[in-house]
């Protein structure tokens, strides 16, 4: 009994964190997140005073420079065996549910990906690109030209309850009669944590040369690096849907499992109409584009739950990014 209360009182820390984490991953809450940021920062403080009393500063900082470089070394080492620059990475969104949660770790691999491949020629690729960018109107929820109203998160994030109208210009689920390029969409059920469903519409497939390529699964998940002038900042963590090879080069199309649009058409402004429209408009200086080979990092091999969530909260992402209050069933 002693000796279980000795261990009890030496890891204490340890405890009140874990049972933080146990209490946010129950409750969501952003103060509890907070609360595990400062409380990793305050047992890293008490344990580096604790040291310095006992084996003075100096032989404490030596503890923690040796500490450092280890990390460094098992960082660089699992990336040379991995084949990747960044060999760990924490999902800190909700746009891969339900194959992966908001503070998972993933470890990654650089090696082939394996998703469906089209080639194109670079005249091709540069008509391809014009129509990759997606305007999408929103508004009321009614019907619109005889089609029934569908609601679509990203209209009802930014415009409250409004429902997709139109995609560039064309009514909900209007064909598209370019075989080069399109997107082809689909109706789809959003469930929410209470279990309500909300009608929307995915993107079900890719039509490249009169050749589609639908959404599937099995493709393997990756990890990129946006260009500077994408609408996302940050490592995104999201399926490849398509790889395209233009004259040698290559490049992918993604997007995340609970996301209805792919990355290249998520726009970067909105513009309010009269009546509750809202149109999201793809801007020239800000938007995503197809993603070269070169900046993925690599492939997903690896997920262990919750703990990514300790870099998200030591890097301040406390707050539950919105739509994780729905999953794309």
């Amino acid at each position: 009994m002693v000796e279980y209360e000795k261990l009890v009182k030496d890891n204490a820390g340890y405890i009140v964190i874990l049972l933080l984490l146990v209490l946010y991953v129950l409750t969501k809450i952003a103060l509890v997140a907070l609360l595990i940021a400062l409380s990793i920062i305050g047992l890293f403080l008490f344990e580096t005073m604790a040291g310095a009393r006992e084996r003075g500063w100096r032989k404490e900082l030596e503890e923690i420079v040796v500490a450092l470089l280890v990390g460094v070394l098992v960082w660089y080492g699992g990336g040379i065996l991995l084949h990747t620059s960044a060999p760990l990475d924490a999902v800190t969104s909700c746009s891969m549910l339900p194959h992966l949660d908001r503070g998972d770790m993933v470890v990654l691999q650089g090696a082939e990906i394996n998703v469906p491949q089209a080639a194109v020629s670079s005249s091709e690729w540069e008509q391809m690109k014009g129509m990759m960018h997606t305007n999408f109107t929103c508004g009321p929820c009614s019907g619109v030209d005889g089609y029934a109203a569908y609601n679509f998160s990203l209209c009802r994030l930014a415009c409250g309850e409004s429902c997709l109208i139109a995609i560039d210009g064309k009514p909900v689920f209007s064909d598209s009669n370019n075989s080069l390029f399109s997107y082809n969409y689909g109706s789809c059920k959003l469930r929410s944590a209470g279990g309500e469903i909300a009608n929307s519409v995915c993107v079900k497939s890719i039509t490249i040369k009169g050749r589609v390529f639908a959404e599937n699964f099995s493709n393997e998940i990756v990890v990129y690096e946006p260009e500077q002038t994408s609408v996302f900042h940050g490592s995104i963590i999201h399926r490849a849907l398509l790889r395209v090879s233009v004259d040698g080069a290559e490049y992918y199309l993604i997007k995340g499992d609970n996301n209805e649009i792919l990355d290249v058409q998520v726009p970067a402004y909105k513009v309010l109409g009269e009546g509750g429209q809202c149109t999201f408009l793809a801007d020239s200086e800000k938007e995503n584009k197809p993603t070269p080979a070169g900046r993925v990092k690599g492939k997903v091999i690896l997920r262990a739950p919750y703990l990514g969530y300790f870099k998200l909260f030591l890097w301040g992402y406390v707050d539950t990014p919105a739509g994780c209050d729905t999953v794309i069933e």
